[in-house]
């Protein structure tokens, strides 16, 4: 019966994909220009439907995604995040500004997100050819899957029996890696996030953080080479981290600069932060606004001045 119920699941789920998958043109046009993909509103929207059921909501916390459950229901500020890439050093994987130096390591990634920076880390190299029959079947399960499809699985799907159970677990976690913790624009499945799909048991016990933070750096490396218009990758974790050693300094004992720091980035002082950037001599989005508009001086004064040659012609040398 179980088994049934899943193909009933998988098909209603693959027809949800195909009709994304042509429906997503007149939306593609209206975001155009946005750089950054992580969508932590996707993730808090998904977080208000699982905190009204008990049972869903006990096994995110048992895998370790617990703390991801505090991010706003809020857009995404894309100005902020591009000074904060353009500010980001990806050599020296430091975020340097006119008003702090921020180092971002994996403990600080795990210590804002709430995840694991402890533990062994996936192995993102594995061969669909090298995995086992049960490990090929989950993977053709899924396979073209969109975030929408997992939304609609995770919400169509109980958790009654141990293999539904496994069917919405590795649903949650191939939807929060697409829309948040590896975002990218592959419509099937990133072959970085394929590793989670396997060994459930351990999912808490994995280096969560540091398969965030290795996907992060390769991303950024490619958008500082050019080698991709948009940006993927959770930069939203960089500006969490950004901010909250501006508030709080390295290593802090307050209360409130205690793990997961989601916690008490709340959209209430997520806005004031910003207010402060947008507002503050040496704040990022200040700087932003000013070096733009430094940008487009420079353009308007380029194109009132005469050229050389007309500058030559217009007036005689003198003897």
């Amino acid at each position: 019966m179980a088994k049934e119920n899943a193909a009933t699941e998988r098909k209603a789920a693959a027809k949800s994909t195909e009709k994304q998958s042509k429906a997503p043109a007149k939306s593609a046009k209206k975001n155009q220009g946005h750089e950054f993909r992580c969508l932590p509103k996707t993730v808090a929207q998904m977080f208000i439907y699982i905190n009204g059921e008990p049972e869903k909501r006990a096994l995110v916390d048992d895998m370790g995604f617990g703390g991801l459950s505090y991010l706003p229901n809020e857009y995404l500020n894309q100005r902020l995040l591009k000074q904060i890439y353009d500010h980001y050093d990806i050599h020296d994987n430091t975020i340097y500004s006119d008003a702090a130096v921020v180092k971002i390591t994996t403990d600080k990634i795990g210590h804002a997100l709430g995840l694991s920076s402890r533990g062994i880390p996936y192995d993102t190299k594995v061969a669909k050819n090298e995995l086992s029959e049960e490990d090929k079947e989950v993977h053709e399960y899924f396979k073209g899957f969109t975030a929408v499809a997992h939304q609609d699985l995770i919400k169509a799907t109980p958790v009654d029996t141990e293999e539904n159970k496994k069917l919405w677990m590795r649903a949650f976690i191939l939807f929060v890696q697409k829309v948040f913790l590896l975002p990218n624009s592959m419509a099937k499945i990133c072959p970085a996030a394929l590793p989670t799909l396997f060994d459930l048991e351990n999912t808490r016990n994995r280096n969560w953080a540091h398969h965030v933070h290795n996907f992060l750096l390769h991303e950024l490396q490619k958008a500082k080479r050019k080698e991709s218009a948009a940006i993927h990758g959770c930069c939203y974790v960089l500006m969490i981290i950004y901010f909250h050693e501006m508030q709080f300094g390295e290593n802090s004992r307050d209360p409130a600069a205690q793990p997961p720091w989601l916690a008490y980035w709340t959209g209430e002082n997520l806005k004031k932060r910003i207010k402060q950037e947008r507002q503050h001599d040496v704040g990022l989005l200040k700087i932003g606004h000013l070096r733009a508009e430094k940008e487009h001086l420079k353009k308007k004064i380029t194109k009132r001045v005469p050229s050389s040659d007309s500058e030559s012609q217009g007036e005689p040398e003198p003897p």
